[in-house]
């Protein structure tokens, strides 16, 4: 019944005249509100509160959600980086052996076996950071030393004993460097 009364005062409303009379003047005064509008209006707001509810409860959900995986995925990355670890050592040793090589054909294949291990560590997410000759950065270095060099200006990396390890923007492993000291 509620539903002709709307489809009734509708066609009242849009058309104009009687419904019920096909040969209504278009043009009428306008129909008062009929009493179930009313009803109608407050079911709807009622609906759209509870949306509206449900919503903000989804995206509490998904906020959560997302804070959840985030710390998953860091707690996964460390434990990750600790199995890497025998991986990250070999690649220090790997610079000390090219270093101390004076065979070329030698120092050409620990390289080879280094480039493959550094392609494997970055596909998993890890960079390694081991910068000779510049700076070290407080963030990813601790200066264990000095050294006298020739070559390298006091006060910069003359030898990475341990490269940093990073992944994305997080520091999984402290380097660990010598700087250069003045000769004199």
């Amino acid at each position: 019944m509620l539903r002709g009364q709307m489809l009734s005062w509708l066609r009242g409303r849009f058309f104009g005249g009687d419904a019920s009379s096909p040969t209504a003047d278009a043009v009428t005064a306008p129909v008062e509100r009929p009493s179930w509008a009313d009803e109608v209006l407050e079911s709807m707001q009622k609906q759209a509160r509870a949306t509206a509810k449900q919503s903000a409860r989804l995206e509490a959900s998904v906020a959560d959600l997302d804070a959840r995986l985030s710390e998953l995925g860091a707690t996964t990355r460390a434990r990750e980086a600790a199995d890497f670890g025998d991986l990250f050592d070999a690649l220090d040793a790997l610079d000390a052996a090219r270093a101390l090589t004076s065979e070329p054909h030698l120092a050409e294949g620990l390289a080879r076996v280094q480039a493959k291990l550094v392609g494997f560590s970055v596909r998993r997410g890890f960079s390694r950071v081991a910068t000779r000759g510049e700076l070290p950065d407080a963030r990813l270095m601790r200066v264990v030393g000095t050294e006298r060099s020739v070559e390298i200006a006091a006060g910069l990396v003359s030898t990475v004993v341990r490269a940093a390890i990073v992944s994305g923007d997080k520091v999984v492993r402290e380097g660990e460097v010598l700087v250069s000291e003045e000769i004199g």
